[in-house]
């Protein structure tokens, strides 16, 4: 009973840690998104006439760390520290660096 009850106060914190992350990833998929609009202004056109820009923009941030990254179940029971540089590739990475975001 005591390790049934330990393990599920793990996995409770384990998915506070990951939903804060989570939150943390959004809002530097916003600020990267608004770095780049404003560096490449044709970007701006494409937000205005389409919501969902971030499903089908390559660019957009949301695209390449929500949409293409890894899924938020597996980083739930992966061992690997909840961080950018962690959960996802170089790439994604060093884009969120070349704009400053992270």
């Amino acid at each position: 009973m005591v390790v049934i009850s330990m393990l599920s106060l793990l996995l409770i914190v384990r998915v506070i840690e990951l939903l804060i992350f989570l939150k943390k990833v959004s809002k530097i998929c916003h600020t990267y998104d608004w770095k780049y609009i404003d560096k490449h202004g044709y970007a701006l056109i494409e937000v205005m006439e389409n919501d969902k820009y971030y499903m089908t923009s390559e660019w957009s941030a949301y695209n390449f760390l929500f949409i293409k990254g890894p899924n938020p179940f597996l980083m739930l029971f992966s061992l690997k520290p909840l961080r950018v540089e962690k959960q996802y590739n170089k790439e994604a990475v060093n884009k969120l660096r070349e704009y400053e975001v992270i």
